[in-house]
């Protein structure tokens, strides 16, 4: 991480970054900066010389004059928090890295290193909150679904991007990372967790009573193999009972595959809504099973390419959801590296339900809301199967 640079008021930075197409002019002024600058090449937007000097001058005066800051603060300091801030601003998805942050994101992707399963996701506000794997070094180490993150190793998180987190998080096998969290009643406390190397089968099944479920930790390649292969096993009108709680997501293109186990031909399951051009995924083959009522389980750690496969079955009129009101993480976002090394995130795509209801935020209400835990989920599912059977026999 670089040294910690100074905060900037929130009111004096978008003061600063109102004018228009900030971000192609930030981008400009940041490959001024290179040891070798390329030439810019023709300015987007209709950027001219005079934004330039304008947003230069205005970086001038706040070196000479602010009280607020320190006096070594550098223009390239300034240029970075400013381009932070607005994203941050505009997008709690969308950030900027560092040359540093960078480069350490980079070497954290190296197969040497492993994580602590689990997935964090930034407010607005620029609070950020866990999501931990189920069964995950994190959620065994007691971090829970819902803490906000304080710390990693000492260093306060609140506004830092979350890729940038990432990095910190990941490391060694065998290795500790030490955390502050706060739980939902705002008590805050210290947790050790040990990084290692994530096994989780994607799929495995599970029998409650008399219930068959199928358990989906995470949307990986492989998922959808596994997950028909285990179908053949169930009769056609035996009732398919899904576990997603706590799946924090995954492949997104994984999450398609499998609702397309259960979706007719021609069947919408996803839309990506970008700026350039809109992207719909649609079902291409033949279900494997049409017949079997299918339950879904859903909770506040659903997210993601879970939310996905939720949304594509109960909006097709194929299943139905039980339990909370799923996570909400509805949008993609590509890293785009900047000429002198350092790269913005941006959000670049919002999802879409088949319906065309974008969730990010709001997440997806349950088709039937319940509280409490297992025993609870699968005695709904007996009661609407005993609903269901009582249905068949009538007609």
């Amino acid at each position: 991480m670089k040294t910690q640079r100074a905060s900037w008021p929130r009111n004096v930075l978008v003061i600063i970054l109102s004018g228009a197409a900030l971000i192609s002019l930030i981008a400009a002024l940041l490959s001024q900066h290179q040891k070798n600058p390329a030439p810019l090449g023709p300015r987007p937007f209709g950027l001219d010389d005079k934004d330039i000097l304008l947003y230069m001058e205005a970086i001038a005066k706040i070196r000479e004059n602010a009280s607020f800051l320190k006096a070594d603060t550098t223009r390239e300091q300034i240029v970075e928090e400013s381009v932070r801030s607005y994203l941050s601003e505009k997008d709690p998805s969308s950030d900027y890295l560092s040359r540093e942050e960078y480069r350490r994101f980079k070497s954290a992707q190296d197969d040497r290193y492993v994580g602590i399963g689990m997935e964090i996701k930034k407010e607005r506000d620029g609070r950020i909150f866990c999501v931990p794997y189920a069964g995950g070094p994190a959620a065994q180490a007691g971090i829970a679904v819902g803490d906000e993150l304080k710390t990693i190793d000492g260093i306060p998180v609140r506004g830092k991007s979350i890729f940038a987190l990432a990095s910190l998080a990941r490391g060694k096998p065998g290795t500790e990372v030490g955390f502050v969290v706060s739980t939902k009643n705002g008590v805050e406390r210290k947790v050790k967790v040990r990084r290692s190397a994530i096994t989780l089968d994607s799929v495995s099944p599970l029998k409650l009573g008399e219930t068959r479920v199928i358990k989906i930790s995470s949307f990986t390649r492989d998922t959808r193999d596994k997950l028909r292969r285990m179908l053949k096993s169930w009769a056609n009108g035996q009732p398919i009972v899904i576990d997603l709680r706590g799946n924090a997501g995954g492949d997104l293109h994984a999450a398609i595959d499998c609702a397309m186990l259960f979706l007719a031909k021609g069947k919408r399951i996803v839309s990506i809504e970008t700026r350039n051009r809109p992207k719909s995924y649609d079902s291409n083959a033949a279900a494997e099973n049409e017949s079997s009522a299918i339950y879904l389980w859903q909770d506040d750690a659903t997210a993601s390419a879970a939310e996905v496969f939720i949304a594509a079955l109960t909006e097709n009129g194929r299943a139905v959801s039980i339990g909370k009101r799923t996570f909400g993480k509805g949008t993609m976002q590509d890293i785009i590296e900047l000429s002198d090394g350092s790269a913005i995130v941006l959000t670049t795509g919002r999802l879409e339900t088949p319906r065309g209801v974008s969730y990010d935020g709001d997440g997806l209400a349950p088709t039937h809301a319940i509280s409490g835990g297992t025993t609870a989920y699968a005695a709904k599912v007996e009661e609407l199967t005993g609903a269901t059977s009582n249905l068949r026999r009538s007609k």
